[in-house]
């Protein structure tokens, strides 16, 4: 952490509360929550962050099913803005316990707030791989690319978010592989 970033946080007089959970000390950190819920949302972002650091690392679970249960999903949709649902990821980071997975779904707020949520604490996202207009890529769909042959386009698109979480400085990890073949969802829908 850099000095520019200790200052921020001493500044917004979060400096008791990172003290406190680096120490293990939860309960005050959980009393104390509305007294710097409200503080700088950078410098809480600072705190989140590095707390995420200690907690989890640098590894970002990717999971393309919602439900997965080892996680505390943050969503989007019940908070009036998106600078309130950064700081709801950054406060549920900071008074988790020690190695809690904090998650958000880019299917419910859009995969660039999700990038950015990384650096409010998440350490796990969730969304389907669709294509840009929602609908399902099929497991056995390939596309022509130049200098590749034909690949298939779920892997292109896994690779895209993959790329989203390496430039936001995480290491992405795909946990789940819910591959469709065109068979499988025509049975589901009932064709």
């Amino acid at each position: 952490m850099t000095r520019f970033v200790e200052e921020a946080i001493a500044k917004a007089g979060l400096e008791p509360v990172l003290a406190a959970r680096r120490s293990g000390d939860l309960e005050t950190v959980r009393t104390t929550v509305t007294s710097w819920g409200a503080a700088d949302l950078l410098a809480l972002g600072a705190v989140s962050d590095a707390v995420r650091t200690e907690d989890v690392g640098e590894v970002v679970r990717i999971h393309e099913q919602a439900g997965v249960t080892d996680v505390t999903w943050i969503d989007a949709s019940t908070h009036a803005s998106e600078l309130d649902f950064l700081r709801a990821v950054a406060v549920a980071r900071i008074a988790a316990r020690s190695g809690a997975r904090i998650g958000v779904d880019w299917s419910k707020c859009g995969m660039e707030l999700a990038q950015v949520a990384l650096g409010f604490g998440a350490s796990d996202l969730c969304g389907p791989i669709t294509r840009k207009s929602g609908l399902p890529i099929y497991a056995d769909e390939k596309t022509k690319v130049k200098g590749q042959g034909m690949v298939e386009l779920r892997s292109i698109k896994r690779q895209e978010i993959g790329a989203l979480v390496t430039h936001a400085g995480r290491l992405p990890v795909f946990v789940d592989d819910v591959s469709r073949t065109r068979e499988s969802s025509q049975e589901v829908a009932g064709v």
